[in-house]
């Protein structure tokens, strides 16, 4: 059902990494101790868009993905195994999503030839892992609920 604790911990995991997109994971310091914004979008400077050949694109698309699967999750209350299913295949993408985050902000930097810095948002994707890792609890509870009133009838 929607108003179970599980949908409570799905949505605040959705939220968190919703706002990944928003708010800059990390920052490149160049020669000049100016700050490059560091997106999932991209990198910015000075609000503006900086284009070089350097790409977040499968970090894009990795966040993209743990929100479409986090979203639908919600939603499969009625089959719980799936449910389980799905969020462990979620917590993969979101424990590669924490790698791949900090590969990017490591090779960018050394892309530029300066340094890096993160911001407290890195932490986005281990806090929306704790809150599926929680909802798999939940999940996992109703399910042996359900299977424990099944044998008594």
């Amino acid at each position: 059902m929607i108003q179970r604790i599980q949908t409570v911990f799905l949505l605040l995991a959705l939220a968190a990494t919703l706002s990944f997109f928003f708010f800059p994971f990390g920052y490149i310091i160049t020669k000049d101790a100016s700050q490059i914004e560091v997106y999932t979008t991209g990198m910015q400077f000075n609000g503006e868009k900086i284009h070089s050949d350097y790409s977040l694109l499968p970090l894009f698309i990795m966040i993209i993905i743990i929100n479409l699967v986090t979203f639908i999750s919600i939603f499969l209350y009625k089959r719980r195994m799936l449910q389980i299913r799905l969020n462990i295949f979620n917590l993969i993408l979101q424990l590669g999503s924490i790698g791949v985050s900090f590969y990017f902000l490591t090779n960018a930097a050394g892309k530029f030839g300066t340094d890096y810095s993160t911001s407290i948002l890195i932490i986005l994707p281990a806090v929306a892992f704790i809150f599926t890792f929680l909802a798999i609890r939940a999940i996992a509870r109703d399910e042996a609920l359900v299977q424990s009133l099944n044998r008594l009838r």
